[in-house]
């Protein structure tokens, strides 16, 4: 996603490419072969905290104004919605800040704790999407390394990226020369019957020897990443975080949308990480399906846990509440929200295996609403539960 040298190595095939494969790395996925360790389903009515985190503004909080690319949109939350099992990032035309678009942005990675939610290593990494095609938009799936070194030594992996009104889907990676400067490559591919525009899988697989890329569970570019004398492209063997954004102008989306293109939505179904080792079933997990039709097969059938209830909320000293919740059957743990206005706009939360939970660092005479779900975990993903009833209680002291 991000672009600083665009022409260093350009490579192009179809999607009938197979004859550069990994040791471990097949033409086409065998889901029959490897198990879901992570996932996100977006089933439920907001975005998931504990998996995600939004960015937002023009760049500049981040040390990286225009985001690194001459991007023309300001990022929001607002932008960024979950309903009727899908993720969707709307881009608007409307000025923020100092920008005339909006859109939205999220990534796998905790910026206050400056470490990831979610970590992904060796395996395949896998997003079902349906992305809009116009003038000046730049909608991408993508990873960065976790080593905290700055970019591109970070190394940067970009599962798709398609910008503009391009027919292809794109795969690119990004590591360092030898004295720290940018390596770009990437493969672009365009088969028959892909469009762009409807519902489509993208993925990665790495084994530590290599990286291929994959449209429709079907291979279409390898790199091998052992180093050589250009530098180090063994940063791609890494742990890595993911990324989802809708830009807005930047280097290679053409320009700027045209006057009243704008709302357009990119969608996503899930986001999974998979690694070696036969599933729990015997069922393939689907790669693709019409349009309309939504995969059968989600990564556990484990019903969600019951609603949590809240049996008390106090006030302690030191400017605090302790929330004590009735104990939710086969629960793995509960999340806590709370926020001084009933809508919880501008919330916080954590993530406790108690029952007892103290709540720290409030204002002094202020209200706050207090609520709180159980969850379960399945393959490594969490299975939540419906939202207790909100309580509210004044600190006093």
């Amino acid at each position: 996603m991000k672009k600083i040298a665009l022409l260093v190595a350009i490579f192009t095939f179809s999607i009938g490419f197979s004859t550069l494969v990994m040791a471990n790395c097949p033409d086409k996925i065998d889901f029959n072969k490897i198990h879901i360790e992570w996932s996100d389903e977006f089933d439920g009515t907001e975005l998931n905290k504990d998996n995600w985190e939004c960015q937002t503004g023009d760049g500049s909080s981040y040390g990286i104004p225009g985001w690194g690319n001459n991007e023309q949109q300001w990022y929001r939350e607002e932008n960024v919605t979950v309903a009727d099992g899908l993720l969707a990032i709307t881009a608007k035309e409307e000025k923020r800040g100092t920008k005339n678009y909006t859109s939205g942005r999220i990534r796998t990675w905790d910026k206050d704790g400056n470490k990831p939610k979610v970590s992904v290593g060796m395996g395949y990494v896998e997003a079902r999407m349906k992305i809009p095609s116009a003038k000046g938009i730049w909608p991408a799936f993508w990873m960065l390394g976790n080593n905290g070194k700055t970019w591109p030594s970070c190394g940067e992996i970009d599962i798709e990226e398609s910008f503009n009104v391009a027919k292809f889907a794109q795969a690119t990676i990004h590591y360092p020369d030898a004295k720290g400067g940018d390596v770009y490559k990437y493969v672009q591919t365009n088969p028959s019957g892909y469009d762009k525009t409807g519902w489509n899988t993208y993925g990665v697989y790495r084994d530590g020897n290599g990286i291929a890329f994959y449209l429709n569970g079907v291979n279409y570019a390898y790199w091998s990443t052992k180093d050589d004398s250009t530098g180090m492209k063994s940063v791609l063997n890494d742990d890595y975080h993911i990324l989802l954004n809708f830009a807005v102008g930047g280097n290679l989306a053409g320009g700027i949308p045209d006057a009243g293109t704008l709302p357009l939505t990119m969608y996503v179904d899930y986001v999974r990480y998979y690694q070696e080792g036969a599933p729990e079933t015997t069922s393939a997990a689907p790669t693709s399906a019409t349009p309309t039709q939504k995969p059968t097969q989600k990564p556990t059938t484990v019903s969600a846990p019951a609603k949590a209830k809240i049996k008390s909320l106090k006030n302690i000293k030191k400017k605090k509440l302790k929330i004590t919740l009735k104990k939710v059957k086969g629960a793995a743990g509960y999340q806590i929200r709370w926020c001084d206005n009933k809508k919880y706009d501008g919330y916080e939360q954590k993530t406790t295996k108690k029952l007892k939970f103290t709540i720290k660092g409030l204002d002094k005479k202020t209200t706050y609403w207090v609520k709180a779900r159980a969850y379960k975990k399945t393959k490594g993903a969490k299975l939540y539960g419906k939202w207790s009833a909100s309580k509210k209680k004044k600190v006093k002291k």
